[in-house]
Formats: structure tokens, sequence, C-alpha cells
């Protein structure tokens, strides 16, 4: 994947700046991924990249007009400044979705269904308070939008309302406490901007995950977030120290005590809560030193997904320590990546063959250590011997450092594999130990109904009792209406979930739930225990106005109903 310095940028006002990633920068596929497509599905470039042609790429947003009433807007701008509140069409489709499969399908086809009626930028709790109260007042819908790459369906409008823009101003840090080795900041400061103040006072944050660079603080709270160190670092919950909440029905301020027991853990709640709750402003994080010079890296291949995920296994449950960056790619996403990556046919692959580390089953393990180096030292000593009684062919660090070199492409690369014709999505599940074969094997199996459906799996957080299992997709676009694209790909998604489900795996491990994973989770929970998850909604939002409609979390949809007006 590269750069294309070919293309012509627009000008930022067409569906095509919506629809990319990140800087919007557009990529190219590299020709051994091509190849490797091209042979699997017996397709032709030329063929797939007609249908992935974007129909909208030079076309200038024009959506549903905003119904916001004239006199909501006025208190808006008046509070927030004219420039703060925006109701042209790009403004409002650019806050209308995330970065979901179906999202960008929309937007390659000219289509925002779900639109907000304004867009307005907040600096300050005291403003988002104001604006929280006059909606819930007014019964106008809200939803706290940041980073906007969320792959739940969680960005919807179904009711139009107020399109909450947290990134643009509400972004600074307040205090970077030494002492107590904690960072207060604003909500909508994005990743790399954090982790720039911290490793300037010697610090890092320990949270990357693949959206990092145009991810927020309070979105990876509100998503309940596992970075792709977390088995070291931990995840959104464990760094969570304390945080600041607007709800309609008041503010919510946690303490920064290191634990405490008073009562219920009410911060809690607003993580994971996907917007259905409240607007959260403030986070206050836990930091750790910043010493990449220590870091540990080692690879290993092994023969198969069985023998990896036991030496997996033993290492996370043998309390020699935590690695922090921790993944094992199975045998279809390691054929994947060699293809990716020019390795397949070289000498180096053949000596694999020949050792017994045979394609399709061969399997890679990446791993660092990070921290006091006695301690890195230790850690990946112990792993390496473990490593090697289970098989493993020591790989060195070169796969490591290719795989940290683009560890924040993978979404440009969707971009790019679209525009060849190529969809790809990914899910991904929590499991035991005890249940983690039988998953991937369902897995795959379910993989294997549709010959136009190319799998593969990933590991890349672990756990002493289990861990994750990501479930990715590749399929050729077909030149058809985009109804039946939807309904197609819609049905095959839910059959993965429900695969997961069947298979004792969770809806999700860390992409949260939205209005994707919503006909599920019901079944997650005993009748009692999804009435006490309504409960804790209705109290906090009883007009229903934070992320409405839409099955959101299965939840009740109270907006506009008679119950919200009791």
């Amino acid at each position: 994947m590269k750069e294309n310095s070919t293309q012509n940028h627009s000008t930022g006002e067409t569906y095509q700046d919506i629809y990319r990633w990140g800087n919007k920068k557009s990529t190219e596929v590299d020709l051994g991924t091509l190849a490797f497509l091209e042979k699997r599905f017996s397709t032709q470039r030329e063929t797939q990249r007609k249908i992935g042609k974007m129909v909208s790429s030079q076309k200038t947003v024009e959506i549903s007009p905003s119904k916001l009433l004239p006199e909501h807007k006025a208190f808006f701008e008046n509070l927030l400044g004219k420039e703060n509140v925006k109701s042209s069409d790009f403004a409002r489709a650019n806050h209308s979705f995330g970065k979901f499969y179906t999202d960008l399908l929309f937007l390659r086809n000219a289509q925002v269904p779900f639109p907000p009626d304004v867009v307005l930028s907040p600096k300050n709790h005291q403003e988002i308070e104001s604006i929280v109260a006059y909606c819930n007042q007014h019964k106008i819908a809200i939803l706290p939008f940041a980073g906007g790459s969320s792959v739940t369906r969680a960005l919807e409008f179904p009711h139009g309302g107020v399109a909450l823009d947290l990134k643009s101003r509400l972004n600074q840090i307040i205090e970077i406490n030494q002492t107590n080795h904690t960072v207060t900041a604003q909500s909508g400061i994005l990743g790399p901007d954090l982790e720039a103040a911290l490793n300037k006072e010697g610090y890092t944050c320990g949270h990357f995950p693949q959206s990092f660079e145009f991810s927020t603080l309070g979105g990876w709270v509100a998503a309940k977030g596992a970075g792709q160190c977390s088995t070291g670092y931990g995840r959104a919950e464990e760094l969570l120290v304390s945080l600041k909440a607007v709800t309609p029905i008041g503010t919510f301020e946690g303490k920064d005590f290191p634990s405490a027991v008073q009562g219920f853990d009410l911060k809690h709640l607003f993580v994971g809560s996907e917007g259905t709750l409240g607007v959260i402003t403030e986070v206050t994080w836990k930091i750790f030193k910043h010493r990449p010079q220590n870091t540990q890296k080692s690879s290993f291949i092994f023969k198969d997904f069985f023998s990896s995920t036991a030496a997996m296994r033993e290492m996370i449950q043998n309390e020699i320590g935590k690695p922090h960056l921790f993944r094992i790619s199975d045998g279809k996403e390691t054929d994947f990546a060699f293809s990716h990556l020019g390795f397949q046919g070289t000498w180096k692959d053949k000596l694999l063959s020949t050792l017994g580390y045979k394609s399709p089953q061969r399997c890679t393990m990446v791993m660092t250590v990070e921290g006091e180096s006695t301690y890195g030292k230790s850690v990946m000593g112990n792993m390496k011997k473990i490593a090697r009684k289970h098989g493993g062919f020591p790989s060195g660090e070169e796969p490591i450092n290719k795989w940290l070199k683009q560890r924040f492409d993978s979404p440009y690369l969707r971009d790019g594999l679209m525009e060849e014709g190529y969809m790809i999505d990914t899910l991904e599940t929590a499991v035991t130990w005890d249940n983690l074969h039988g998953l991937w094997q369902a897995i795959h199996r379910y993989f294997e109904t549709n010959p136009k459906v190319y799998g593969m799996s990933h590991i890349s957080h672990v756990y002493p009792n289990g861990c994750n299992i990501y479930a990715i997709f590749i399929s050729p676009m077909k030149d058809e209406p985009l109804e039946n694209t939807l309904k197609e790909f819609h049905a095959f998604q839910q059959g993965i979930i429900q695969t997961f489900v069947e298979n004792k795996g969770s809806i999700s491990h860390h992409h949260g739930v939205g209005r994707m994973g919503a006909e599920f989770m019901s079944g997650q929970f005993p009748k009692e225990g999804f009435s006490m998850m309504q409960g804790i909604k209705d109290l906090f939002d009883p007009s229903g106005i934070m992320n409405p409609g839409g099955n959101m979390l299965g939840l009740k949809d109270r907006f506009g109903s008679e119950d919200s007006k009791s």
C-alpha cells in the first residue's frame, strides 16, 4: 500500500472526502495482494476496478434539509457563536457516519439516510451542560461525535437532532500529574496529540487502537476500547481513573482515588455506553514511563494454530510477566500477509516449508515487551523458551518491525481494496481458552459456506482466562443495486456474530455493539440483567434523547414516545 500522488485531491465538499479514512489520502493496493486475490477469486483486475469505482467520488454533497427550528438554531448560535453552529449539507453529512462497511457503501452511492440537523462545536464542559439541558427540555436528539471511527453503526441520526462535535475545540490537556502518573484532558483530544504531549514529559498513554491517529480519549472510554498493547498496559476501563460526564439529569464527576469503596462505581457505567447515557467531557487516565529504547521484540512461526495458541496460553498464564503487543495470525492471515509482503516463493519461504512450517497451516506470532530493561529482557527470554518448547521457529525482529511500521495503515488498505473492487470487513469476539479452538474452527466453517469469501483471523488481546479473535473476510464486490448489496452483506455479517454466540463467544470484544450487534444483546444477559441496563438508560436519560433510535445497544427507543413524557 502506498500513497497515490497521481490522483487529484478534491476541494473538501464531495462524498469522497467524507468516505476516505484518516487524512483522506488516496492509496494503492500492492501488486502482491492483488495477485493473491485475483488467483483466489478468479477475477480480472480491470473488471473489479470498474465495479469498485466510486460513483460519488467527485459529486458535491447534497442531502435532505435540516429540520432544526430557527429558535433552536438561534439559541445554539448565541451560546457557541455562529461559526460553531454548522448546518451545511457537507458539515451534516460529514457527521452522519462512522466507518462501518455499510456506511462506506452509502457514501460511495451518494446517500446519507440519517443525517443530523446541526453540528455543534463546544469548547468546554459548561457549554455542553447548556446544550444537553436545552436538548432535553425541547426533546432534541443528541449524539456525541468525536473521531468518527466507530465500526458498529453507533453514529446514526434516525431522529435527526444534534451532532456534538467534540474533536474541534474540546481537545485540551488540563493536567499531567507526574506525582500520580495520570493525565487529565478534555475528551475530544486526538490520540497523537495526547501522546506527543506525554512523550515530551517522558510518558506514554499506553493505548494504541488501530484508529489511534484519528480517535479520541473520550471515544476510547465510550467504546470501551482496547489498544494494540492492551495485553501489557490494559484496556480503556483499566486505564481510566475518573471522568466527568453530562447527562440529561445532570453532571457526574468522579474522583481520582486509586481505589475506593463508596457504593456503586458509577464512572464505569459510561465505559462502553456508546453515547447512550451522556456526554463524556473530561477524562483522567493512567500514564506510564516512555522508554522505547528498552522495547524487546521477537517473532516466531509455528506449524499450526493449535501449537501457537498453546504457547500463547502458557506464556500468559505462567506468571513470567506480561508482553505488551501480543498477536497470532492464523494460517489464512499468514498467507495473506506473506503475499502482501512478497515473502511467498522466496528461498526463506521454501526453507520453512522444507522444515515442516507449511502453508496454509503455519501461523505467525509477534510480541513486544516494554518498560524497565531488566524486566523486558526477563519476560522476553522466558517467552522465547516457551515458544521453542511448542515448536516455534524464531524469525527475529524483522516481521515485528514491518508490522509496527504499518500498524495504523489497515483502514487505508480497506479504502484501497474497495477501489479495486474488493470488500473487506472485520468483527471480533472474546472467548475463553477452553472454547477457543471450537469457536475458531466454527468461524472458518462459516467462511467456507460462501465460496466467494476469503476468511482469516488473528488473536491480538490476551488474558489469563482467554483471548479475542478477529474474524476478517474479503470478497469481490458485485455489480448490483445497493439494496441487494446491503441485504447480502447484512445477512453474512450477522451470521458471523451468530457463529460467535453459538460457540460461546461474545458479541464483541472491543469494537462495541452499536446498532450492528443489537439484535443479539438480549440473549447475552438474563432477562433481569437486560432490564437493569434499560433501567440505567431510563434513569440517566428519561426522555431518550441520547443517541436514540435504530435499536441502539438493543435498548428501547423512547425518543418522542409517551413513556419519555411521564
